[in-house]
């Protein structure tokens, strides 16, 4: 998966000489916490809106170049969603520049982004339902499982409680749960579900 495929397309930006009050009004009406400055098509840098009100509170009329932190760190749209959550994560940022191989700036990708990739990845974008399985007896696991397969779209994920290596969490996408329980009882697996 590539920042290509998650990142915010063609982000609202400013210019060098645009006014500091005049962007900060424009970040607080669009829920910006910062905001890429192009010149001439290419990145020349990005401005927060913590950088333009610390100026604004210093007095007088500044633009944005004044403000700017120049050469910000940036990635390229072919990067991995994995190489960019490291970088966001290692340094820091809500969000970062994504420019293409000119440097021209093509998008933006913020921490909800990395969440919404995040949540493709592990098929949690379908509103999957956990359920809680509790082994009372030697139950073989793999009975369990290919139980919940046949009795579901689709088994997302699952792990086991680090407090209770008795229970067991699945992640599943349209369970038939009545027909599950019915498949485990004719079975004589002996467990508790509870649908969270």
């Amino acid at each position: 998966m590539l920042v290509k495929d998650f990142m915010t397309l063609d982000p609202k930006s400013v210019s060098p000489t645009d006014d500091a009050a005049a962007t900060l009004d424009l970040m607080r009406s669009l829920n910006f916490r910062q905001c890429p400055v192009v010149e001439n098509g290419n990145l020349v840098g990005i401005v927060t809106d913590r950088n333009l009100r610390t100026a604004l509170a210093a007095g007088g009329n500044p633009i944005v170049k004044e403000i700017m932190a120049a050469n910000p760190v940036t990635i390229i749209d072919y990067t991995s969603i994995e190489g960019a959550a490291e970088i966001i994560r290692s340094g820091k940022f809500n969000a970062l520049p994504v420019v293409n191989s000119r440097n021209e700036l093509v998008g933006i990708l913020t921490v909800t982004d990395l969440l919404d990739a995040l949540l493709k990845m592990m098929g949690f974008h379908e509103k999957p339902v956990r359920l809680e399985v509790r082994m009372l007896n030697e139950t073989n696991m793999f009975d369990i499982l290919h139980a919940i397969q046949q009795n579901s779209d689709k088994v997302i994920s699952f792990s086991v409680a680090p407090e209770d290596r008795k229970l067991y969490y699945f992640w599943v996408v349209n369970c038939n749960f009545g027909e599950l329980e019915k498949a485990l009882r004719e079975d004589s697996i002996q467990i508790s579900t509870v649908v969270s």
